[in-house]
């Protein structure tokens, strides 16, 4: 887990003019390096060769390696604007100035930190002050006055330093290492607390031993879906120490869900709206960085189909509404239990071609490789799966079903492996 702080650094009108140099060269070398790293599919020390061939005046090996690894990270994306895609649009429709547009592509000054190096080789913290190295003279440093939140500590061994030109002022964004505390909470056999994200707030469920219900909450945060981004960034740490100070004052570990955002296609309005304006990702952030620091331990779980077993099986079952009943399967699927199939499964469509699930009233339709997925990964069959498939009769109890009752419909013919029937 990463601690970031943001503060100002002030320098000497002099001084500032050097940094905006440096800040100038870097982010050229980083544009050098991408577009060489495109054009040969180099990542190694052929690209670092190649940078160093027109930026060594003007920079130091530490700040050359900067330049690359940033690059690096963007290097299998095929268009980068530098500068970002709205101003270049701007630029476009004559909105922003063409020497507007050049100090937005070269305002950042980059310096990675090195426990070999004692923190930082470039761009170092001592106490209230910055110093940035200059490599235009061995051994000169520019030094800025820092002001940062007085609650800020990081490991002094090793930071990154970030300084970005906006607003007529030079912002500093510095990242390290959170030292974690030690552990106060119990392990998970002792229960858990499931937790769901969405985007006006976070639902908590608590289970005992056995993963039962026992108690369930919704911290709700109605500003984060309209709010600017200071006041939402505020709420959000805000969510994060309630349900870290909930985990705290019932002694039970957090399960979250483990969310990747691919690249690639559309996936669809609910998914732009996760990946965007829902900070579902920010909200689980907050959320670790806070139970790391206050010893309250953390794990991560696959987070498919928690909604739709939830909503299968719990909602009914205990009068939740949808988000309650996912975050009851997360904490259960944190604790170990795989969840019994209770609920029928039934060919529906033309050919076939989706699967409808009921369940206490409820109801969900999933394409057949999909509930493949869902039944091998996340379920047991509530008898044996050589039984429910091997009967072949409406007749027998089939997937989900009980002893004496036919069967809503199991899936017959179809190959769970191939994921395709016949």
């Amino acid at each position: 887990m990463r601690n970031v702080a943001h503060g100002t650094v002030y320098f000497a009108p002099s001084d500032l003019e050097r940094v905006r140099h440096l800040m100038k060269v870097q982010c050229s070398a980083t544009r050098s390096a991408y577009q060489f790293m495109r054009r040969t599919g180099h990542v190694t020390n052929e690209v670092k060769k190649h940078v160093k061939v027109n930026y060594m005046s003007d920079l130091n090996q530490r700040y050359v390696s900067d330049a690359c690894g940033i690059a690096a990270q963007m290097r299998d994306t095929p268009s980068v604007i530098f500068g970002g895609k709205r101003a270049w649009k701007d630029l476009q429709k004559g909105k922003l100035s063409k020497n507007d547009w050049q100090e937005r592509r070269n305002s950042t000054l980059y310096s990675r930190g090195d426990k070999t190096k004692k923190g930082n080789p470039n761009i170092r913290i001592v106490g209230d002050r910055l110093l940035v190295n200059d490599p235009v003279e061995r051994g000169r440093w520019i030094e800025g006055r820092l002001f940062v939140p007085k609650k800020f500590s990081f490991d002094p061994s090793c930071y990154d330093v970030r300084l970005m030109r906006k607003g007529g002022k030079i912002v500093v964004r510095i990242t390290s290492d959170v030292r974690a505390a030690p552990i106060l909470t119990h392990s998970i056999d002792q229960g858990a607390i499931g937790v769901d994200c969405n985007p006006d707030g976070v639902a908590l469920v608590e289970t005992d031993l056995n993963g039962n219900l026992l108690h369930h909450q919704y911290e709700k945060e109605q500003r984060i879906r309209f709010a600017k981004q200071g006041k939402r960034t505020y709420d959000v740490r805000q969510l994060a120490v309630r349900v870290v100070d909930y985990a705290l004052s019932v002694n039970k570990p957090l399960v979250l869900e483990k969310l990747r955002f691919w690249g690639g296609k559309q996936r669809g309005a609910k998914f732009n709206r996760m990946k965007s304006n829902f900070l579902h990702r920010q909200m689980l952030d907050a959320i670790r960085s806070r139970a790391v620091k206050q010893g309250v331990e953390v794990l991560e779980v696959e987070p498919a189909f928690t909604s739709i077993i939830g909503k299968l099986k719990y909602m009914d079952m205990y009068s939740l509404n949808n988000h309650a009943a996912a975050a009851l399967v997360i904490a259960r699927r944190g604790m170990g239990i795989l969840e019994k199939q209770t609920f029928t499964d039934a060919l529906r469509g033309l050919g076939g071609s989706r699967v409808n699930l009921a369940g206490r009233s409820r109801e969900h339709t999933l394409k057949p490789k999909a509930w493949s997925w869902m039944r091998e990964q996340f379920l047991r069959p509530k008898h044996s799966q050589a039984h429910s498939l091997a009967a072949g009769s409406r007749n027998s109890a089939g997937i989900g079903g009980s002893p004496g009752e036919v069967s809503g419909g199991s899936i017959l013919g179809y190959n769970w492996s191939s994921g395709s029937f016949g």
